[in-house]
């Protein structure tokens, strides 16, 4: 593969991911770490966390592109994706003034990674069926009942009582289990 081609599948990868792309997705497409770890030398890919990649020169066309980091941190040897959740995805949903610290995501159950999670990072374990994903400007989330449902189970009632008094205002669905909350 020349390096010409190389470098049109990365962009190809991450086009649609705000410049990341997975190792994963790298050797998915027939690119081999070697040569993903050449384009990393050469200055065209940074190396962001174990695994996970970005354009350097890719431009940041939103405010969440960073979300796409915590998304692929699942992704180093398996299919596993990460989806936005629990008070990240309150604020992607614009359900709650909060301002996580860390990123929220949801793993499958059966993903067992050996490695520490990054700082940034609070991974939570449950095994989401389809209806309970959505996409959010593209990034994976999990929709807005899912989401409620999930801060219902933190202790910080107050964060909750925003988000349902904000869905109700904008004429959401809420859960039949937090209609009376």
């Amino acid at each position: 593969m020349s390096r010409q081609t190389t470098y049109s599948a990365l962009y190809d990868l991450a086009e649609g991911q705000d410049g990341y792309f997975s190792a994963y997705q790298a050797d998915a497409a027939g690119i081999p770490p070697t040569t993903l770890q050449r384009a990393t030398v050469a200055g065209f890919v940074t190396r962001v966390s174990r695994g996970v990649y970005r354009l350097k020169h890719y431009p940041v066309t939103s405010l969440q592109a960073h979300l796409w980091e915590a998304v692929l941190w699942p992704q180093v040897r398996k299919p596993y994706i990460g989806t936005i959740s629990h008070y990240t995805a309150l604020r992607l949903h614009d359900l709650s003034d909060v301002n996580p610290e860390q990123t929220h995501i949801i793993v499958p159950t059966t993903l067992r990674a050996r490695r520490t999670p990054p700082l940034y990072l609070v991974v939570h374990r449950a095994d989401l069926e389809p209806y309970d994903v959505t996409l959010v400007n593209g990034i994976p989330t999990t929709t807005v009942a899912r989401t409620l449902l999930d801060i219902a189970k933190l202790p910080n009632p107050a964060v909750l009582h925003d988000a349902l008094r904000d869905a109700r205002r904008r004429k959401l669905e809420i859960p039949r289990e937090l209609a009376n909350v």
